[in-house]
């Protein structure tokens, strides 16, 4: 009789251990997959990041370009041709100032949508369950280039705005 119920506390056991590593394993995959998904979601994100910084720098060139040509305007003589040229100037400037704040305005949306995904990521990471060490490197390493470019982008449109602010009480009220 003691050989049967040593036999079934061991088969008991042996049941316990295979669920409990059946539901590591639901839970190692399901989080492999979030985090794959959060990496797409994050490459995704720094990409189009990086297309809005390239084309604020090409508006920022070309907001440049037209202040100077404002100001060799101003500097000339005034003649009848010169007024359809600033009026041609004033209205490109506006078009690109209208590029410029929506620009802004995506580079804001996409940030506050990448702390979202970060915010995600940081709730399908188990805080109590074992974790790949490489995993996690790979995970800081992520977030450390996520918080470079964040910096360099603001640093772009800081510098972008620093400027628009010195240039526009020298184009002599040409808004």
């Amino acid at each position: 009789m003691t050989d049967k119920n040593s036999s079934n506390a061991l088969e008991d056991a042996r049941a316990r251990l295979e669920a409990s590593l059946a539901n590591l394993s639901q839970e190692v995959a399901a989080y492999k997959g979030a985090l794959a998904q959060s990496r797409e979601a994050q490459e995704k994100t720094i990409q189009e990041m990086s297309s809005q910084a390239d084309r604020m720098l090409a508006l920022e060139q070309e907001n440049h370009r037209l202040h100077e040509q404002i100001a060799a305007l101003s500097l000339q003589e005034p003649s009848g041709e010169d007024g359809d040229n600033v009026a041609a100037v004033e209205a490109e400037k506006n078009a690109l100032q209208q590029n410029y704040d929506l620009l802004k305005r995506q580079y804001t949306s996409l940030q506050d949508e990448f702390e979202g995904l970060q915010n995600q990521i940081g709730d399908t990471i188990p805080s109590e369950s074992p974790s790949d060490p490489k995993l996690l490197a790979q995970v800081d390493e992520l977030l450390k280039e996520r918080a470079e470019l964040k910096a360099e982008l603001d640093d772009v449109i800081a510098e972008l705005e620093s400027y628009l602010s010195d240039t526009q009480p020298a184009v002599g009220g040409i808004n």
